[in-house]
């Protein structure tokens, strides 16, 4: 355990687990490595590399599968300590492991030894220089080499001093920076405190003290000497700096003496919360300052005390950023923050104070003493100051702009008018805009209170752009929504709306104008109010009475200033201050004091005015019959009576009396107007009637209108105003005369009812084809039939509630029809006459339809209607549908309409009223020439189409010889005319061609109305052109199937005529004359093979169906005629060999007779002579 090196090891770290794990190493040779190291507060260890970071290890490494003895382990073993720095590490195996086994080495040249060694030594002096630097000391490297040889012997090695010399090089630069490393050194974001300068002086006498200890070392000693026996000019300046850290050592405890006197009321201070207690403990600090100051033998130099007080400024700062919550601010509490920033800048401001008070009573003793740089001492503050004046701009903006605020719930600004929603736009952008800036301030929060960033001030000066801007905004906003105020309460809704922009100081001047405008209408309307009351004196409203008419609209002005002066008032709690506003409110109590006073000059008028017999008109009869209309009837009523009634009414509502004998009839007034009223309704009802009826139809109402007459007549004779049965008689006549009213109402109803159904008969056509449709005849006639019946049961439908009407109009009749007969037939058949014409409009506008449908409309030809196919029977072109069945469908359309319109009767006939001269329905439209005459142009055009049609036709002549010719005639006499395979595959061709021509002709045409698809004609010219082609490749194919068959009848006949030998010599010139005949004959069957082969290509050019024997016949022809051609030189051979056959049998022939003569010749000789 005591090879286990772990920074702050105890004993008490070891525990069972870790034991475990050295227990298992030490008895698995297999395991190599052992680690030993903390996880957390465990320590422990393990056959393996950790694969978590750990802050340092103690490893021990074996060979593979040895096994440790007892008394050989620490031999044996390998073992070291990692810690979690990489240049730690490397220092540790460098300096012991590596750089003494480089010292020892000696079979270098001297020069590459120097070179290299000078190297580690630099790079390790640097090394552990950087590394300890960053730990905050000054740790010199101290090599090993030379440390085994005595001073006198080491400096006779003057490469080894050389390298020595490099070492004590450094070091001086070392203690260099250590000694003038004065000051401590704050990061970038750091503000240094007292106390940081009173730990820096205990940091400098730690870090003085170590490298004075370090400077004892045996080890630097012994370089010392061996420099200053070879006299090195560099071990005297190493010398005197190691006294002058002597001098530092003394300077930093006597620092630290006199700077721990500030060290407890530092420490009191940096427990401050509260920004207002800090100015408590300044006033202590600032006189241990001064304390310092003038008593310390190394601290009274006035740069030392402006660090000292800049610190103090710094700790200032950095309670007061503590104080300052940024975060509750940006999640919206302003008016906390408005508070905090205050009391810092309060803060601030009263350590200036306190400082400059101490400074000054201090230079009242010891004048010009105290001259230290305020400006450097207070420059942090001043800017942190500034910074906080920033935070308060800010916050006023979030609650003026932003409308955020913890304490109150600021609406947004609303505005009424045509305009409104655009100046709530307009709001809603200034508060989208001032959301974005306020982001950007939110985004660099941690520079806001940090006096080192400069990136602030940009920060601020981009916000205050934007609020600048914003200003500018609702300057404008302000004078545009005040260009669309008319009057005083718009103009103090529209100051209400914005009075939330109008706390930001620099919008003030601009509000208290609009203020200055607002009390500016007022006093106008006022003005205006004083006017009017002068220049309408005389005047009043033409619905109200003379002289209580004009008092209420005084009255009316008088509440206009009350409700306007009320707004003023109430507004003025928000309301900027105003200077004529008292002089404005002063006007309107006079105007409105005058006001009362014209009232009462006018009730005093009317009373003087008034007639003691007032009430003599209401002895009049309630109507007469009026003079200037005859027939009409008007109200008699007494004009006075009624002006008396409503000026006694508005001054009642004034709060005015009215005179006694007034007073009676005005008692009387509300059944006045009541019968008034209803005689009106009586009169006008009874009025309307009769305007509303022509001269005809006052003939036809007179029995209704004469009955009304009677209801009405008591009224003109004998019941006055007064009367106490009035009013029972007025409601009987107002019955009577509404009863009529409503018959009448429905009699004009009915009357455009019934026109508008005549109109919907005559825009009912019966016939109505959609432009795109195209019909199948058959399809076309059933649905020509459909939408006939479907308009006949449409027009039915009318016709049912034409008489549904008509019955309407007879039962308002009826009580009186025997006195209006006449008239009533007159009225039935007026509508009978209108159905006809509506009838015969509805026919026409069909046929007008199916002319359209068939002829266009003038300007464009008509869109297909029909669809006709071509045929190809019997070779000859049809079409289908035929003549015939397009002229049946189209030449009785007319006829088929008046069948099914006959269904309809005529009205008379309905009601069993006498003819009067009318003709039924069907007779009409029989004789109607605009009818019969559009009949006649559909049947022309049907016979034009026709002809079209034929001319179509015509146009598939130069194709008729496809179908026309007999095809089998045409091949045997093809084949007799012997073509060759280019003719047979030009004809082939043609018939291609025809195909296509055909194939691009268009398939669909339009001629005229009709549809025409020449789908089939096409499909079945181009089966003949296949026929065709087919036949001629079926010719093709046998004919070269008969030349192949030549050929080898040929090769077979002639190849058995070769190879038979002649038996004598009688045959061999036979056989010798027919070998010559096939050598001749050789030329003319071989210019043959072309002609074939030509004919092979052609049909599988045209995939023609052969066999599978033929084409390999025809691909054996040249092997066949090969053999042949071999078989004749054969055939040549065995004849030369039969030639000679049969020459050597005629030599030994010849020998023999020879011989034979010979010997005849002998015995002719040899015999005896008789």
């Amino acid at each position: 355990m005591r090879m286990t090196t772990l920074y702050d090891l105890r004993d008490e770290d070891w525990n069972d687990d870790a034991k475990k794990g050295i227990e298992n190493w030490l008895m698995e040779p297999r395991a190599l490595i052992l680690c030993v190291y903390f996880r957390g507060e465990k320590l422990s260890a393990s056959c393996d590399i950790p694969l978590f970071p750990v802050y340092d290890l103690t490893y021990f490494v074996r060979q593979p599968d040895y096994i440790f003895k007892v008394d050989t382990f620490h031999d044996e073993i390998v073992f070291g300590t990692f810690v979690d720095s990489v240049e730690s590490n490397m220092i540790e195996i460098l300096e012991n492991v590596y750089a003494p086994y480089f010292f020892a080495i000696t079979t270098w040249p001297d020069s590459v030894k120097s070179e290299f060694c000078t190297q580690i030594h630099t790079f390790l002096a640097k090394l552990t220089d950087m590394y300890y630097k960053m730990l905050g000391l000054t740790v010199l490297y101290i090599p090993r080499e030379g440390q085994q040889l005595s001073f006198e012997k080491a400096s006779t090695d003057l490469e080894l001093v050389k390298r020595l010399e490099g070492v004590v090089v450094y070091w001086t630069h070392q203690i260099k920076s250590c000694l003038e490393d004065q000051a401590f050194v704050a990061s970038q974001n750091e503000l240094l405190c007292p106390s940081d300068e009173y730990d820096f002086w205990i940091y400098r006498l730690e870090n003085l003290s170590a490298l004075r200890h370090q400077l004892k070392n045996p080890a630097v000693r012994h370089i010392t000497k061996i420099l200053v026996t070879t006299h090195s000019t560099f071990i005297n300046q190493f010398q005197s700096l190691c006294e002058e850290i002597i001098y530092k050592r003394k300077e930093a405890t006597s620092n630290i003496e006199y700077l721990q006197v500030i060290k407890q009321p530092c420490a009191v201070l940096e427990c401050v919360i509260d920004p207002d207690e800090i100015s408590k403990h300044i006033p202590q600090i600032i006189n241990l300052f001064r304390f310092i100051w003038m008593e310390s033998p190394f601290y009274n130099s006035e740069a030392r005390i402006t660090n000292l007080f800049k610190a103090l400024s710094n700790q200032i700062i950095i309670l007061c950023k503590t104080y300052i919550n940024l975060d509750d601010l940006f999640s919206g509490e302003t008016k906390k923050a408005l508070g905090e920033f205050s009391k810092c800048i309060d803060c601030c401001k009263k350590y200036r104070e306190i400082y400059d008070v101490m400074a000054e009573a201090h230079n009242d003793v010891n004048p010009g003493s105290w001259e230290l740089d305020t400006g450097s001492i207070f420059n942090y503050i001043d800017s942190f100051v500034q910074r906080c004046f920033d935070m308060l701009d800010v916050c006023n903006c979030m609650i003026i702009f932003g409308r955020i605020d913890e304490l109150e719930d600021i609406p947004k600004p609303m505005f009424a008018g045509a305009r409104g929603e655009q100046f709530e736009n307009k709001c809603d952008q200034i508060e989208h805009m001032f959301n974005n800036a306020l982001d950007k301030v939110r985004a660099v929060t941690h520079t806001i209170l940090d006096v080192q960033a400069p990136s602030w001030y940009d920060e601020v000066l981009q916000f205050r752009t934007v609020i600048k801007d914003i200003e500018i905004i609702i300057e404008n906003l302000v004078e545009t929504v005040f260009e669309g105020v008319n009057h005083v309460e718009e103009a103090v809704i529209a100051l209400y709306s914005l009075n939330s922009y109008s706390k930001r100081k620099n919008l003030k001047r601009i509000f208290k104008r609009k203020t200055a405008e607002v009390w500016a209408m007022f006093s106008d309307e006022v003005q205006e109010a004083k006017k009017d009351m002068v220049s309408t004196r005389s005047q009043h409203p033409a619905d109200l009475p003379c002289f209580s008419g004009r008092a209420v609209v005084l009255q009316m002005r008088k509440n206009r200033l009350i409700y306007l002066k009320k707004i003023m008032t109430d507004a003025s709690v928000w309301l900027m201050p105003c200077s004529n506003s008292e002089d404005v409110i002063m006007h309107v109590n006079r105007l409105m004091g005058a006001i009362d006073v014209a009232i009462r000059e006018l009730w005093i008028s009317w009373t003087h005015n008034l007639d003691e017999k007032c009430g003599a008109g209401l002895n009049r009869t309630l109507m007469r019959k009026s003079a200037e209309n005859p027939g009409l009837m008007e109200c008699n009523i007494d004009v006075n009576i009624l002006e008396l009634g409503k000026e006694a009414l508005h001054w009642e509502n004034l709060g005015l009396d009215i005179p006694l004998h007034a007073y009676q009839v005005y008692m009387k007034m509300k059944n006045v107007f009541y019968v008034y009223e209803s005689v009106l309704a009586v009169v006008k009802g009874y009025n309307k009637i009769l305007d509303s009826l022509s001269d005809e139809e006052r003939l036809l109402f007179k029995p209704l209108t004469t009955a009304c007459e009677k209801k009405v007549q008591p009224g003109i004779t004998k019941l006055t105003w007064t009367s106490t049965m009035s009013d029972a008689y007025i409601a009987d006549c107002v019955v009577q005369i509404g009863e009529l009213q409503d018959f009448l109402t429905t009699y004009k109803n009915c009357n455009i009812n019934l026109v508008k159904i005549m109109e919907k008969v005559c825009d009912t056509p019966l016939v109505e084809f959609d432009i795109y449709n195209v019909f199948e005849i058959k399809d076309l006639r059933e649905n020509i039939r459909e939408m006939q019946i479907e308009g006949a049961e449409k027009i039915l439908e009318m016709y049912k509630e034409i008489i549904t009407y008509l019955i309407i109009v007879y039962e308002g009749f009826e009580p009186y029809i025997g006195q209006m007969a006449e008239y009533w037939v007159k009225y039935v058949r007026r509508f009978d006459r209108l159905l006809e014409d509506a009838i015969r409009l509805s026919i026409k506008a069909t046929m007008q339809n199916m002319y359209k449908c068939v002829h266009g409309d003038g300007t464009m030809a008509p869109s297909p209607l029909i669809k006709m196919k071509l045929y190809l029977r019997d070779k000859e072109i049809i079409y289908l549908p035929d003549k015939n069945e397009i002229e049946d469908t189209f030449t009785t359309f007319l006829e088929e309409i008046i069948h099914v319109m006959s269904t309809v009767p005529r009205i008379f006939e309905k009601f069993a009223l006498p003819s009067g001269g009318l003709r039924r329905f069907k007779e009409v439209l029989q004789m109607d020439t605009d009818c019969n005459k559009l009949q006649s142009l559909i049947d022309a055009e049907i016979y034009f189409n026709l002809e079209l049609i034929k001319e179509h036709i015509h146009m598939w002549d130069p194709y008729s010889h496809i179908w026309t010719v007999d095809k089998d005639e045409f091949m045997i006499k093809y084949r007799e005319e012997n073509h060759t395979a280019i003719e047979f595959e030009q004809l082939i061709i043609n018939y291609s061609d025809l195909a296509n021509a055909v194939q691009i002709q268009e398939t669909y045409n339009q001629i005229h109305f009709v549809s025409l698809n020449s789908h089939q004609l096409k499909k079945a010219i181009i089966s003949h052109c296949l026929v065709w082609q087919t036949k001629l490749g079926e010719l093709l194919r046998r004919i070269t199937e008969y030349d192949i068959d030549v050929i080898y009848n040929y090769v077979e006949k002639n190849s058995e005529d070769a190879m038979k030998m002649p038996a004598d010599l009688k045959e061999l010139a036979s056989t010798m004359a027919t070998y010559e005949r096939l050598m001749d004959d050789l030329p003319r069957m071989e210019k043959t093979f072309p002609a074939v082969t030509d004919k092979m290509t052609t049909l599988a050019k045209f995939d023609v169906e052969l066999s599978s024997d033929m084409m390999t016949r025809h691909e054996n022809i040249p092997v066949l005629w090969a053999d042949y051609l071999t078989l004749l030189e054969e055939a040549k051979k065995a004849l030369e060999m039969n030639k000679d056959k049969f020459k050597a049998e005629l030599l030994e022939q010849a020998e023999v007779g020879i011989d034979i003569l010979i010997g005849l010749t002998t015995i002719f000789f040899y015999l005896p002579v008789r």
